[in-house]
């Protein structure tokens, strides 16, 4: 905790500008997704909270050698796995345990973006978990939790929170982050 810390502030340059809220379990959005430094400094960013958490990846990603940084990231592959759905398989984890944080990156890819995906409200609804918002922001090489969202009775507005949130936080690559775009239709 104290190493990672160091790490980001002192040889990175970056501020937590944060703590982490006095939650058990959570499925925690982590945004903006736009270069594979993201995961680094994410994981920084988490180690230094010292919250136990698990990395919720792609299965593509879980090809050598890229397995073994995913793994070492204490990531989880996710989606297409045969006999498995991740929104149950999520669930199952924060079941399990006392004290759990799953990290997603809706957007899903570092191309831009406004349709992120919405497994990650499904997970937090399965589980009976909030949304914890994490964020990244480049420019004023801040990271930090924006909020907590609880209330998940409708996605839409779940949709409409996190763009609030991310409004005006700036990307490695600017151009590639696009807030999440409101959904039509409820759960």
């Amino acid at each position: 905790m104290i190493i990672e810390r160091f790490i980001l502030t002192r040889l990175l340059g970056w501020r937590v500008a944060s703590v982490f809220p006095n939650v058990k379990k959570s499925v925690t959005v982590f945004a903006p997704h736009t270069s594979y430094w993201d995961a680094v400094i994410g994981k920084l960013v988490l180690q230094s909270y010292g919250v136990p958490h698990r990395l919720l990846s792609k299965k593509e990603l879980f090809y050598f050698p890229m397995s073994i940084a995913m793994r070492l990231l204490g990531a989880v592959p996710i989606g297409g796995v045969k006999g498995h759905n991740a929104i149950h398989d999520a669930a199952r984890m924060l079941e399990e345990t006392d004290e759990l944080h799953l990290i997603i990156c809706p957007e899903g890819q570092l191309a831009a973006t406004d349709r992120w995906n919405p497994g990650f409200y499904y997970m937090a609804v399965k589980a009976g978990v909030p949304v914890v918002v994490v964020y990244m922001d480049y420019r004023r090489r801040e990271a930090g939790v924006k909020g907590v969202i609880s209330n998940l009775d409708d996605r839409n507005k779940v949709y409409h929170q996190l763009a609030e949130m991310y409004a005006g936080v700036s990307a490695c690559h600017p151009s590639e982050f696009l807030l999440p775009k409101y959904i039509k239709h409820n759960r």
